[in-house]
C-alpha cells in the first residue's frame, strides 16, 4: 500500500521541525524591525527626491521630456502632459529639473497656465542626450515626439 505524501513534511535542513503548521517563510511584519531600521526605511521613503542630476535623468520620460522642451520652447506645462506622458509624476519631475537648473517654469497671468523652457545648462544637458542617442543608435536624427 502506498503511503500518502501529501500529509507528510519534510524539514529544512539542519532545522528542528516540529509543527507543520508553523510556516516560518512568512514575511515578519515591519514593527519586528529594529528601531533604528525602522528610522532608516521611513526616512528613505520620505527623502524620494534625487540626490543627483543621474537619479533624475534615469526617471522614466525624463530625458524625453528635455528634448521635447527644447524643440517646442516655450512650451507649456499641459503640452508636455498632452504629448511626452500623463503620468502624475511628471509634475515632480519638473520641479526637480527646475532645483538643478535645467529648466525655468514661468506663470503667467493669462488662463493661469505655465510657461516652460530650458536654460543654458539644460540647453547643454540636451545636446549630450542627443549625442548619447545619435552615439548608441548610430544616427543623427532629432529625438522627441510632437
Amino acid at each position: 500500500m502506498k503511503e500518502d505524501v501529501s500529509s507528510t513534511h519534510t524539514p529544512r535542513l539542519g532545522s528542528v521541525d516540529t509543527d507543520p503548521c508553523d510556516n516560518d517563510d512568512a514575511p515578519r511584519p515591519f514593527s519586528d524591525l529594529p528601531p533604528e531600521v525602522q528610522a532608516l526605511l521611513i526616512q528613505r521613503k520620505k527623502d524620494d527626491a534625487p540626490k543627483n542630476p543621474i537619479e533624475l535623468l534615469e526617471g522614466k520620460h525624463v530625458m524625453e521630456c528635455i528634448l521635447y522642451i527644447e524643440a517646442t520652447q516655450p512650451v507649456l506645462k499641459s503640452d508636455i502632459y498632452a504629448n511626452v506622458t500623463r503620468a502624475q509624476s511628471m509634475a515632480k519631475k519638473l520641479d526637480d529639473l527646475r532645483r538643478f537648473g535645467l529648466i525655468e517654469i514661468y506663470q503667467t497671468a493669462r488662463f493661469n497656465s505655465n510657461v516652460i523652457v530650458l536654460t543654458k545648462k539644460g540647453e547643454r544637458t540636451a545636446e549630450a542626450i542627443r549625442q548619447m542617442l545619435s552615439i548608441a543608435d548610430g544616427s543623427s536624427e532629432a529625438y522627441y515626439r510632437c
